[in-house]
């Protein structure tokens, strides 16, 4: 059951914890419902007749309950300038402050990571990256996480072509890779030990959207010989931004 906002109207958290679970688990039924929900069957029952009346919510020939089609049309009407960078934003300058460093998203672009928003911190820690940047997919935090996240199929026809090497440290055994990028998806988070530039280290983690699809990396990148208790924060820090991020594009 989803915590209720403080000072909320309870008839609307009630309408949007069944609209959650009707979105997570399909056409559902009012005893399903109740379940997901803990909710008292005659309030699911009042409540989907609310929702139905406003097309939210549909009653299919099962019985069952799905959401209904005025929600596309909600959907359509939101700006087209609410994008993901807007929507980063905020999270993007609130990580780079707390941790005194650049922070960065980026986003699969063909067979390269592009860079698409950052934020800069000046100081001692700080590794500047410059918005367009593109990387190969087998080098760097960010580049692995998306590659090790996207489809079986893609990722093995990225891997099947030429993994050029940029410093001593860059992967370029496919059997190796996979392994590496096999642990990227069971930590939640990439790690770059100098891989794409000698000195330069970096943290990655996923920004998935209302499907679960990774639709991002948001990254920070640290100077090699950072000590271990700094590197936890900056990897704490990070995979908080983008479990946070994922929250705001529905995941």
């Amino acid at each position: 059951m989803e915590e209720q906002v403080e000072h909320g109207i309870p008839a609307i958290d009630r309408a949007m914890e069944i609209m959650d679970a009707l979105a997570q688990g399909g056409a559902l039924s009012i005893r399903d419902l109740a379940k997901s929900c803990d909710l008292a069957r005659s309030t699911v029952y009042r409540t989907l007749n609310t929702l139905c009346a406003h097309r939210m919510v549909e009653r299919v020939d099962d019985g069952n309950y799905v959401l209904g089609p005025r929600l596309l049309k909600l959907a359509r009407a939101v700006p087209r300038g609410l994008d993901l960078t807007t929507i980063a934003r905020p999270i993007l300058d609130r990580l780079a402050a707390d941790l005194g460093t650049s922070a960065k998203i980026s986003i699969l672009d063909g067979r390269e990571a592009l860079v698409i928003a950052t934020a800069e911190a000046p100081g001692a820690y700080s590794i500047t990256t410059q918005v367009g940047r593109r990387f190969p997919l087998h080098a760097g935090a960010a580049s692995k996480l998306l590659l090790a996240y996207m489809s079986a199929t893609t990722r093995n026809g990225i891997l099947s072509a030429r993994l050029d090497t940029y410093t001593a440290r860059t992967i370029v055994d496919r059997a190796l890779l996979a392994k590496a990028l096999a642990r990227i998806r069971s930590l939640g988070y990439a790690e770059d030990d100098g891989e794409y530039a000698e000195g330069v280290r970096a943290i990655a983690a996923p920004v998935l959207d209302g499907t679960g699809g990774c639709v991002a990396a948001v990254s920070v990148p640290y100077a090699a010989g950072t000590d271990a208790k700094r590197t936890a924060k900056i990897r704490s820090a990070v995979v908080a931004a983008g479990k946070e991020l994922s929250v705001q594009l529905g995941a």
